[in-house]
């Protein structure tokens, strides 16, 4: 199976288990990231710590620094875009019908989605200027966060 396809359906997986087990966690967690200042729902960690760790995991440059900063930018605005969804369907979680609850998942998936392809696009001219084993270390280092064994799965 080429590499493209293997991401491909790693991608998808992912997808279908943050579709499945957002919901579940948005109820949950809508609080305390209503609090968290910049905290995305459901992460311990603030949006800027994930971002540098992910900065010193893919080795980024000072030569890379301006379209890491792109990148990182984007991050932000992907967290700021799901909390603000999340906090949405905790502001009308008493009131809402089951329509109302499904469109208020479908927000919040949906920003993820939206936020994935605006990652894709920022990261992609970055991905372009590293150098081959760099860009090899960056496909392992997304590997690992869609390995099949460290999706989570639901009977």
């Amino acid at each position: 199976m080429k590499n493209s396809n293997k991401l491909r359906i790693a991608l998808t997986i992912g997808l279908c288990a943050a579709a499945v087990t957002l919901p579940a966690r948005a109820a949950e967690t809508a609080a305390s990231s209503a609090t968290t200042s910049g905290g995305s729902a459901g992460m311990a960690e603030s949006p800027e710590t994930r971002i540098k760790h992910l900065h010193d995991q893919l080795r980024i440059t000072a030569d890379e620094e301006s379209k890491w900063n792109t990148v990182a930018q984007v991050m932000l605005s992907n967290t700021s875009a799901i909390n603000d969804a999340v906090r949405d369907r905790a502001r009308m979680s008493k009131t809402m019908t089951a329509v109302d609850d499904l469109k208020s998942y479908e927000a919040i998936v949906d920003a993820h989605a939206d936020g994935i392809k605006k990652l894709a696009t920022a990261f992609a001219p970055l991905y372009a200027e590293m150098p081959e084993a760099q860009q090899k270390h960056a496909d392992a280092v997304f590997g690992r966060r869609t390995e099949p064994s460290q999706l989570k799965t639901h009977a």
